[in-house]
């Protein structure tokens, strides 16, 4: 019993130190503060562009009840916010925009979904976003697509409660009771699958669909709680109302809206771990900053690469590789890109070696993960000179050591990480 909490309480502990270190390294506060003003210039477009598409499905009369579901936690003044982006919305008229009133309506909307885009794909460490001849049809297709299935799912439940059938089924007790439960539980479905449909299609990867779901639960978990405890401050800070009068709304819907984006971004983080586990032991046990870790697997994808290269298969896909070592790899690859060892190829598309793996030493590739020598210091001392009498010793026992060599004796060479079981996992 003893030690189960003390494992538990070490996995908490963990838990914490990296939920920490990722706030902090991915600077939460500072994205959920940029989508929140980027949400604010691009709200009534983005809503409007939605409306149109939504009033040529006939569905448009959902839009209303979703935004007082998502504003819920502001209490009273839910209804009024609500109301008031409501009549922006429907006082906008597209057609009346012309052409370029009309392309700087889906610009501005673009530019909203890309710095969705940028923030996600910070979190899952990735160097490069969509081009913008990829993104104006990726990001049309998340904003035109995913709110008409939303709204459908919503136009369709409020709507069966009239049939026939389903009156007469109403007269059964337990029926009756499923049904009311499944309508009530609904919103938070959709809020859930909303949040899945965004991880799994805004991040420039191939985010798996379990991942997403994943991420997407425990934002639309963290949105109930957080929007309970909200609601309750709301509900006591009539003192907000004497100090800032009129403008007590706006303030409110201000700090919602950036507690919103903060729980995106949560979910992202969740999303991301759960896809790379991984990940999560390196800073668990590191805080991120171990590079034991990053040597095993900066080693270990070269082999398999390596191993491609000797075979008659197409390349490794990032993706792929990404999957089998449960980590995200875009730093590692273009690090390695730029050191001219590894290469993107485009017919098969897919990472290859730039060199022969023959050419390829053991201390090439560790002298990348570790970053500049000890002999660029400025001010060289003892220390200094104890670190390159152990990198000379390491370079000395690797000598002659190749990417080939490896390959060759990869049965005899054991290089799976101390205490993770990562190697294991990914063989």
């Amino acid at each position: 019993m003893n030690t189960l909490f003390t494992n538990t309480r070490s996995a908490l502990y963990q838990a914490t130190v990296v939920a920490n270190a990722r706030y902090r390294g991915d600077v939460l506060n500072l994205q959920a503060m940029g989508l929140t003003y980027s949400t604010l210039l691009s709200l009534v477009p983005f809503l409007a562009v939605m409306f149109s598409v939504l009033k040529a499905f006939g569905v448009q009369n959902g839009l209303e009840p979703f935004l007082a579901q998502l504003l819920q936690p502001l209490g009273d003044a839910a209804s009024q916010v609500t109301n008031t982006i409501v009549n922006f919305v429907e006082n906008m008229r597209v057609g009346i925009l012309g052409a370029l009133g009309t392309a700087t309506l889906f610009y501005t909307v673009v530019t909203l979904v890309a710095k969705i885009e940028d923030a996600l794909n910070q979190i899952w460490r990735l160097p490069h976003s969509r081009t913008w001849g990829q993104k104006v049809p990726a990001y049309l297709s998340v904003v035109l697509v995913g709110p008409v299935m939303v709204f459908t799912a919503l136009t369709l439940t409020a709507s069966a409660q009239s049939y026939w059938l389903v009156e007469r089924l109403f007269k059964i007790g337990f029926v009756s009771y499923v049904f009311t439960l499944t309508t009530s539980v609904m919103p938070f479905i959709l809020l859930c699958a909303t949040f899945t449909f965004l991880y799994k299609f805004i991040p420039y990867t191939k985010v798996r669909f379990s991942s997403a779901l994943v991420g997407g639960a425990a934002a639309g978990i963290l949105w109930q709680l957080v929007g309970t405890a909200f609601a309750a401050f709301v509900a006591n800070s009539a003192r907000y109302a004497a100090v800032y009068s009129s403008f007590a709304i706006l303030i409110i819907f201000l700090i919602w809206l950036y507690t919103g984006w903060l729980i995106f971004l949560i979910g992202g983080e969740v999303t991301y771990f759960h896809q790379h586990p991984s990940a999560f032991v390196r800073e668990a046990m590191t805080g991120g900053r171990g590079y034991r870790f990053e040597e095993w697997l900066f080693l270990s994808v070269l082999l398999e690469i390596t191993r491609r290269h000797f075979s008659d298969e197409r390349p490794w896909e990032q993706t792929e590789l990404a999957a089998r070592f449960g980590a995200s790899l875009g730093n590692l690859i273009d690090d390695f890109v730029k050191a001219g060892i590894l290469l993107r190829s485009a017919e098969p598309e897919g990472i290859a070696l730039a060199r022969p793996p023959e050419m390829v030493t053991v201390n090439d590739v560790l002298d990348i993960v570790r970053g500049p020598a000890v002999e660029n210091v400025e001010d060289p001392g003892p220390i200094a000179e104890i670190l390159l009498r152990r990198d000379e010793i390491v370079h000395k026992a690797f000598e002659g050591v190749t990417l080939k060599s490896l390959v060759e004796k990869s049965q005899s060479i054991n290089l799976n990480f101390p205490h993770s079981g990562l190697g294991a996992q990914s063989r």
